[in-house]
C-alpha cells in the first residue's frame, strides 16, 4: 500500500505488533499505517514478543495469543456490532 492509499482508508482498523519483532520491525511495518490511516489505532502486544510468538507452536509467552484474540474480540464488538 501507498501513502496516499492508506489515506483513503475509512474503516477503523485495529494493529497489533510485537516490541521484539526482528521479522517486521513496527517501525517500518506498523508506524505507517498507524501514521496514515485515520482511523487506526493500535498497541504493542509487549515488548519482549516476537513475530515467531504467533506462529511457532509452543511460543514462549503463549499468554500474548490468548491476549492479543480477546483485543481482536472486542474490537470486532465495538466496530461490527455498533
Amino acid at each position: 500500500m501507498t501513502r496516499e492509499s492508506r489515506a483513503t482508508v475509512r474503516v477503523p482498523v485495529g494493529i497489533r505488533w510485537g516490541g521484539a519483532d526482528t521479522v517486521d520491525p513496527s517501525e517500518v511495518d506498523t508506524r505507517p499505517y498507524l501514521d496514515h490511516i485515520p482511523r487506526a489505532s493500535g498497541c504493542s502486544a509487549g515488548p519482549d514478543v516476537r513475530h515467531e510468538d504467533f506462529f511457532v507452536p509452543e511460543p514462549a509467552g503463549s499468554a500474548v495469543r490468548v491476549q492479543v484474540g480477546r483485543e481482536a474480540a472486542t474490537f470486532f464488538e465495538q466496530h461490527l456490532f455498533a
